[in-house]
């Protein structure tokens, strides 16, 4: 998901950007932070370069700040620079919520469950497919609906090519 929402990002500069005292700042860097829920309260590291990096480089990297913001070993450098929040609440069951954007930043993503849904075919078939929810929320002094719509598509058609994320 970080892999999709980075190269969405990329396609879309308007939404990796900043509320600035001269006005909006396309940032030319993408760095998402990704939630980490630990005991103590929500804790938000970075990952440089997200695009940069390809899929096997992103989950160790990944899996890297996760461990260090359990083992309280996060350094100041890994929880600033962020441009983009992913979130996900989906190891709790959650289907859909509305996250909140992480100042600067102008956008949060919130990933819900993955879950098998019961579909019907036009010729009757019935079967099942994979689903989730995403919930993107975003400043609106920065942009509108439209922008946040076709974000939200990319990552969709990002997801549905997973070859695409390794470019």
């Amino acid at each position: 998901m970080i892999a999709a929402a980075a190269r969405a990002l990329k396609l879309h500069p308007i939404v990796n950007s900043q509320v600035t005292a001269e006005g909006i700042a396309l940032l030319p860097e993408i760095h998402v932070s990704m939630a980490v829920a630990l005991p103590e309260g929500l804790i938000v590291p970075v990952i440089k370069n997200t695009t940069s990096l390809d899929l096997a480089s992103l989950a160790s990297e990944t899996k890297r700040l996760s461990g260090a913001a359990r083992e309280g070993k996060l350094g100041l450098a890994e929880l600033e620079g962020g441009t983009f929040s992913v979130s996900t609440l989906g190891m709790f069951g959650v289907d859909g919520f509305t996250p909140v954007i992480n100042p600067p930043n102008t956008a949060i993503l919130g990933v819900g469950r993955l879950r098998d849904d019961v579909v019907v075919s036009k010729k009757g078939k019935v079967s099942t497919v994979k689903r989730m929810t995403l919930s993107l929320t975003w400043d609106h002094r920065v942009f509108d609906g439209a922008p946040a719509a076709e974000f939200c598509k990319s990552i969709v058609d990002l997801l549905a090519d997973p070859s695409a994320l390794n470019k």
